[in-house]
């Protein structure tokens, strides 16, 4: 009976653990770790933040969450029989109208890894005449600088995956002294110089590394760094980055998926979707399955 109860309390736990609800043991050393399968809710249902909530992922506001995701369990999915389908109606942008937004609060921690398996639908618009979106879950801090403003240091940073024309894949981000008014991209290539795209019709996998720089006496060392991997293979490795002058750090998970751009010749040209599955986050590489054998 007593190894029963052991079994059932393991068995709980687990769960939990997958639907995003407790941390993983330490085992020694500190760690944050968030996942989501997107396994809990019911399927053909809205995603909203509550639900995000009830999961273990928590923002204090969102945009989209209610009205354009949704949990799929008929169509597809990467683990398990679910996945997180956003929609990015013909016509729209900005995530007041296109995709979903919400910055989901994380453990304080200078550095963080998100990895995350990424599927387009088949027929997915690029844009009309010009081509920009957000995708997926990004890594925020501090007061996460973006939307063409100026990163000096104290209103904090963000990097966010995005595509431009074709499907490119690039990482995009806020950092201080970045080029011209908007955040600087950094297109995702292999070691050979081709450019990774998005992949209509396929699932695959992106992991971030974000590291925060250090400051001494106020000033902002060049020492922050940003990796990507794209389904396994090294796609960008950004160094001497200044982020900070204060004591930000990275502190959320930045939901950010959406038609970009400032005219409607950005929009999609067509309905379209991107399905989300297997979202980690975790202070630790280790965590990260496609990148070690966990």
């Amino acid at each position: 009976m007593r190894r029963g109860i052991r079994s059932l309390a393991l068995l709980t736990a687990l769960t939990l653990l997958t639907a995003g609800l407790v941390q993983a043991p330490a085992s020694g050393r500190t760690t944050a770790l968030m996942i989501n399968t997107f396994e809990r809710p019911a399927s053909q249902s809205a995603y909203p933040r509550a639900a995000w909530a009830t999961d273990g992922w928590n923002a204090d506001w969102d945009e989209g969450m209610s009205t354009r995701t949704w949990i799929d369990g008929v169509n597809f999915h990467h683990n398990g029989s679910k996945s997180l389908r956003v929609f990015y109606p013909k016509g729209k942008i900005g995530p007041a109208d296109s995709g979903a937004q919400a910055p989901f609060k994380l453990t304080k921690a200078r550095e963080y890894y998100v990895s995350q398996w990424v599927r387009f639908s088949s027929d997915f618009s690029w844009g009309t005449t010009e081509y920009a979106g957000k995708v997926g879950v990004g890594l925020a801090g501090g007061a996460a600088c973006s939307g063409g403003q100026a990163c000096d240091g104290y209103n904090g940073f963000s990097s966010r995956l995005i595509w431009r024309s074709g499907g490119k894949a690039a990482i995009y981000y806020y950092s201080m002294g970045h080029d011209g008014v908007y955040g600087d991209y950094v297109e995702l290539k292999n070691s050979a110089g081709t450019v990774f795209t998005w992949q209509r019709g396929s699932w695959v996998n992106v992991v971030q590394r974000f590291r925060v720089n250090t400051v001494t006496d106020g000033q902002a060392n060049p020492d922050g760094q940003i990796q990507v991997w794209f389904n396994g293979v090294s796609a960008a490795n950004i160094s001497g980055l200044r982020f900070v002058r204060n004591a930000d750090q990275v502190d959320r998970a930045y939901f950010s998926s959406f038609a970009s751009g400032a005219t409607a010749s950005f929009a999609p040209a067509n309905d379209s979707w991107i399905w989300y599955d297997d979202l980690k986050v975790s202070t630790q590489a280790s965590d990260i399955c496609e990148l070690s054998s966990c």
